[in-house]
């Protein structure tokens, strides 16, 4: 290499050697800052021999520039400084000599900066005003071979004073980069790798074989308990760790199985370790399979077929371990062995309670009352009883004459059934005697003494106190004291004194005795359904039958035309209009100047007709779109409204139609001014408004009123629809007459609180007659398949009635 050669690369070589690993200039080691290249070395750096210089690095990594981007980056070390001598004081240049040039500080000095003047490969220090070595100019770096075979002169970095090798990346070699101005073996984005190859984090790979890139970069293989391996970029198994296998064939978990310790794979894929008879658990060592006997069992014959087939915690020729028997006892039936220790066991019914194997199961515990039913368990005997054993259970029998009565084995037979009231003769047999006090004597009930009225009688104790002398009819007061039969009654006893109870409709009104119960209440005047009850009738004669007042007959001139006992006569049959000379006779006017209708006035009630509903008086507004197809719904002539009838499907009233009725006057009253309440009669369904969609409703206003406003909400469709009824009755007087509508009823609201409200009532004419609501008109239109009410209107008038 060329002397102008190694120096190139020398000075490239130290900033990075320098800095390479080190963030603080300050830490480098000395051995970097001894490595500084002063001027004086210049002459001998350039007649060294080539094999001082540096090699094109095999790889970026040499020097760890992964991460950087360009070769401003790279920093240099510091170089020793060359201190000028201080030279004498200027103003100019032209005053310095020796070829200085004249500081910014007045003193001639080796170089300025601002017109350095150095030799080419050597810059002025800012700091020192000295020549140092570094480029100031790409002259600076002599002309070398480039790394691309060119001999192109390299470039200088002017602010770190670096001669480069490249520039970017096309001034390298193939499968090489151009980082901090040298080629490094690498490849990027731009810089791409042989065929068969793909870049990879700066590197060149052969995904299809790479375990650390498998099919694609960073993809690494990885296998549990096994070795992996990549083929044509897909990841798989090389080799699986000694004493593990791939039983599954399954990459995801490796080599899963253990075949050293897992007793499911012993050794082999297909060997699975058997739980043998007795086995408490299986287990797998070193690929072969064992197992342990569960706790009180052993495997007596060595045999791992039946695994362990003896229980030693209970065999008798094997307790608590293989061969030992147990012995046969004196007494005891049979040897036994429990929780591996020898034993014997009694036969049913006997017990070994002295402890004494030699006499064995000596104890009859069925029976024994010192060892009933177990050893030791004796049986004691509680108050008047003797103690028992039988079937190995203790008890006790009561001695004679005593009863255990409570169950209390405490307290023994503890009931005298002798003597004891509660239980007499027996347990539970409790002596009872109505209306007295009883008694046991020697097991057998008895009457003490019988209380108050009370007195036995018939001499029986069963019955005990039979009698109540109080009120018996047959032993009144005492016993054998029979009280005497009257006429027409009953005998009785009350308070212990005889006395009489009258049979059914008779009473004893006159209080004798002798006589008994004399009057029959059922047609007495003076005892009209009970003594002292008399019968009187103003403007009649009274009468009693069935044991109630009646009227037997009137005066003249007078009638019972309602029926009633209670106020007699009540009726002037030649003042009342409603029966008029007889009962249920009204008086009817005949037009001829006469009072024909006792009513006290004369041709009052002749023919006088009001309103007349031949047409519509009133028409309201539409309420509503009214855009569409019109309607009506109305009534007859001589009709009125009465009811509503329709549908409302979801928010909307999609049918209205109206009920028709009658209105007339059902009766007359001779009263100044007049007041004759109207009736309706009939209920006739009339017309259609809309279509019959949705939930049906129906209201018909109550008892004889009409309907006389309409209400709801509208706009753009019928949303919600209500009405208001009235009673219609005709008041005045003769000859200025008029109907008057009274507020009854208001019926509920169909539809939905939407759209703007409208309130319609029927008006009232000039003469103060009310109108009513006769019938409805609108408008309806088809929304898809169904015709809705769009709108609607009222059509009112006054009705007529005629009054006679």
């Amino acid at each position: 290499m060329s002397p102008a050669r190694r120096l190139g690369w020398l000075l490239v070589a130290l900033p990075v050697a320098a800095s390479g690993c080190f963030d603080d200039p300050a830490s480098a080691p000395d051995a970097a800052l001894d490595a500084a290249v002063a001027p004086k070395d210049l002459p001998d750096l350039l007649d060294k021999p080539d094999a001082g210089a540096p090699d094109l690095p095999a790889s970026p990594d040499a020097f760890d520039v992964s991460d950087v981007s360009d070769v401003s980056d790279v920093t240099t070390p510091d170089l020793p400084e060359v201190s000028a001598d201080l030279g004498p004081r200027c103003a100019t240049s032209a005053e310095c000599s020796d070829g200085r040039l004249c500081g910014p500080d007045g003193r001639c000095a080796p170089c300025v900066p601002s017109d350095d003047r150095c030799p080419a490969a050597q810059h002025c220090d800012p700091s020192t005003l000295g020549c140092v070595p570094g480029c100031r100019s790409d002259e600076g770096c002599m002309a070398t071979p480039r790394a691309d075979g060119g001999a192109a002169p390299a470039r200088c970095d002017v602010a770190r004073h670096v001669c480069l090798d490249c520039d970017v990346d096309d001034d390298c070699p193939a499968r090489s980069v151009c980082r901090m101005g040298q080629c490094m073996v690498g490849c990027n984005e731009r810089r791409g790798c042989a065929p068969g190859e793909v870049c990879c984090t700066g590197s060149c790979v052969d995904v299809q074989a790479d375990i650390a890139n498998c099919g694609a970069c960073e993809r690494r293989c990885s296998v549990s308990n096994g070795v992996p391996a990549c083929t044509a970029g897909v990841c798989g198994l090389e080799a699986c760790t000694a004493g593990f296998a791939d039983c599954n064939r399954s990459l995801a978990d490796g080599c899963e199985s253990d075949l050293q310790g897992d007793p499911a794979r012993c050794g082999a894929c297909d060997v699975s370790c058997p739980t043998p008879p007795g086995a408490g658990s299986i287990a797998c060592g070193a690929g072969r399979c064992g197992f342990t006997c569960a706790a009180g069992m052993a495997d007596c014959d060595g045999d791992s077929r039946n695994g362990c087939e003896r229980t030693v915690s209970s065999d008798p020729g094997n307790c608590g371990r293989c061969g030992n028997a147990c012995p046969a006892r004196a007494g005891a039936s049979v040897p036994r062995c429990t929780a591996g220790v020898c034993g014997y066991l009694c036969n049913a019914g006997r017990g070994d309670c002295d402890g004494d194997t030699d006499n064995g199961c000596e104890a009859d515990v069925r029976t024994d009352l010192s060892h009933c039913g177990r050893c030791g368990a004796a049986c004691s005997a509680p108050a008047n009883a003797t103690a028992t054993c039988a079937a190995g259970r203790c008890g006790y029998a009561c001695n004679a004459g005593y009863g255990d009565c409570d169950g209390d084995a405490a307290n023994g037979c503890e009931v005298d059934l002798r003597t004891s009231i509660a239980h007499c003769g027996r347990c539970g047999g409790a002596c009872m005697v109505s209306g007295g006090t009883p008694a046991c004597i020697e097991g057998l009930c008895a009457i003490a003494a019988c209380g108050g009225s009370f007195a036995d009688c018939d001499g029986l104790s069963s019955n005990g106190c039979e009698t109540d002398t109080r009120s018996s009819a047959t032993h009144c007061g005492t016993c054998g004291r029979a009280c005497p039969a009257a006429p027409q009654a009953t005998a009785t006893c009350v308070a212990s004194a005889c006395a009489t109870r009258c049979s059914l409709s008779y009473g004893d009104c006159d209080g004798l005795a002798a006589n008994g119960c004399e009057t029959d209440t059922r047609n007495a005047v003076a005892h009209c359904g009970r003594c002292g009850a008399a019968c009187v009738t103003p403007g009649g004669t009274p009468g009693c039958s069935a044991g109630a007042c009646v009227v037997a007959g009137c005066e003249r001139g007078r009638g019972n035309c309602d029926g009633l006992a209670a106020n007699g006569c009540e009726t002037d049959l030649a003042t009342s209009p409603r029966h008029c000379g007889a009962c249920g006779v009204v008086g009817a006017e005949l037009c001829d100047g006469q009072d024909n209708s006792c009513d006290g006035l004369v041709d009052n009630g002749c023919p006088t007709a009001i309103g007349g509903l031949a047409g519509f008086d009133y028409t309201s507004p539409e309420y509503g779109t009214g855009t569409t197809t019109s309607t009506n719904a109305s009534c007859a002539a001589g009709q009125v409204v009465r009811g509503i009838f329709g549908r409302v499907n979801g928010n909307f009233v999609t049918q209205l139609n109206v009920i028709c009725g009658t209105p007339q006057i059902s009766e007359s009253r001779a009263v100044t001014p007049y007041r004759y309440p109207a009736t309706v009669t009939g209920s006739t369904d009339v017309g259609t408004v809309g279509t019959a969609v949705g939930t049906a409703f129906r209201y018909v206003c109550p008892g004889d009123s009409v309907v006389t406003r309409i209400r709801g909400r509208a706009s753009p469709y019928l949303y919600q629809f209500m009405l208001d009824c009235s009673t219609l009755s005709v008041t005045g007087n003769p000859g200025s007459l008029r109907i008057t509508a009274t507020p009854a009823a208001t019926s509920p609201s169909w539809g939905s609180a939407n759209g703007g409200t409208f309130d319609y009532p029927c008006p009232t004419n000039a003469s103060g007659s009310a109108s009513v609501l006769r019938g409805l008109y609108g408008r309806s239109r088809r929304i898809l398949s169904s015709i809705y009410t769009m709108s609607v209107g009222a059509r009112c008038s006054v009705p007529s009635i005629t009054v006679r």
